[in-house]
């Protein structure tokens, strides 16, 4: 009797557990990334992409961005390799160079693109609509909203 107890107590643990199962964001992919995006958080802080205009388009088949800084056009390149998922870069971002008013938050912005290292996605299901980019330290620099 004891045994059958046990086992019904071990069963019921066992459903427990599995029934609080949390979701995890999808595993984001290189063609996941592709397409245009609006900047709607930097180094932690929340940015509004109407006011602010930061945009990146990426193409990564042609390994390269494009978009607004805020002020100024950027494009640059995207390095990654098939056989590290999730681990790209985006080296050497090029500006025009209008001048205007406030700079800091483009400055930001370009400061962080600089540093990043990894993505994933945000969110439990797909398309995925929301991209996180992620520093050497594992530090969240940018986050990412499909317009």
């Amino acid at each position: 009797m004891k045994k059958v107890f046990y086992l019904f107590l071990v069963l019921v643990g066992l459903g427990i557990v599995s029934g609080c199962k949390t979701r995890t964001a999808p595993a984001a992919t290189f063609s996941d990334l592709n397409g245009d995006w609006n900047v709607v958080e930097i180094n932690g802080q929340p940015v509004n992409p109407e006011q602010t205009h930061q945009t990146l388009s990426l193409d990564v088949a042609r390994h390269t961005l494009g978009g607004n800084a805020g002020c100024n056009r950027m494009m640059g390149k995207i390095e990654y390799s098939d056989r590290q998922p999730n681990i790209i870069k985006f080296p050497n971002i090029a500006t025009t160079r209008m001048a205007c008013q406030d700079m800091k938050g483009e400055q930001e912005l370009l400061e962080a693109l600089g540093k990043v290292v990894r993505f994933a996605a945000v969110g439990e299901y797909r398309p995925i609509r929301r991209m996180a980019l992620y520093g050497t330290d594992n530090t969240l620099l940018v986050v990412l909203e499909r317009p």
